[in-house]
């Protein structure tokens, strides 16, 4: 799993952009790829765990978890 910090992240609209910790990348994450926990939600600057997927040219961050 791989580390970072949200960029951003619109929750009425549902994604946003997190910040890798080891490369500085920016990944895409939408909210059906994100795995709450009741009463959870996602916040700019918090730190997440994810899974990095590639897909039609965009880095997506994937089963994220709030650390």
């Amino acid at each position: 799993m791989s580390k970072g910090t949200v960029k951003e992240y619109n929750s009425d609209r549902g994604y946003g952009t997190i910040i890798d910790s080891a490369t500085g990348q920016d990944l895409t994450v939408y909210a059906n790829f994100i795995e709450f926990q009741k009463g959870q939600i996602l916040k700019v600057g918090q730190e997440v765990e994810f899974d990095i997927e590639y897909q039609r040219s965009v880095n997506w961050a994937v089963h994220v978890r709030i650390v």
